[in-house]
């Protein structure tokens, strides 16, 4: 497995390791800060989806465009359920931290699609 999908893989683990995580053993100050936990989620997804726009390659980018921001979408979908169902009640499913994680993907795959094209030329 090349450099690339190794850098997706320690994303993902890392997304879940922060997802599944007992929240408090995060800062309380973070928390309160209004908003924060959605642009945490964003920045997050976003990286995840920026590192599989740069997995898929330039040559694979057009069959991949709208397959894999699916599944970095679908993986904070299931993280969500997870927490929901794994956390002991410490966790809730939110479906404003899902919807932060699927514009995360999308605009950073994009972003990085745009990226990599202007390296090229």
């Amino acid at each position: 497995m090349g450099i690339r999908r190794w850098a997706c893989a320690v994303q993902l683990v890392l997304i879940a390791v922060l997802s599944l995580l007992p929240p408090r053993l995060f800062p309380s100050s973070v928390i309160q800060i209004p908003g924060m936990d959605k642009w945490i989620h964003g920045a997050m997804y976003g990286l995840l989806g920026a590192l599989l726009r740069w997995a898929a390659g330039q040559e694979k980018a057009s069959a991949a465009s709208w397959w894999l921001p699916l599944a970095g979408a679908g993986y904070g979908l299931m993280m969500e359920f997870l927490q929901l169902h794994l956390s002991g009640g410490a966790r809730m499913f939110s479906w404003g931290d899902a919807a932060a994680n699927l514009i995360g993907v999308v605009v950073f795959w994009y972003g990085a699609g745009r990226f990599l094209a202007n390296q090229q030329t």
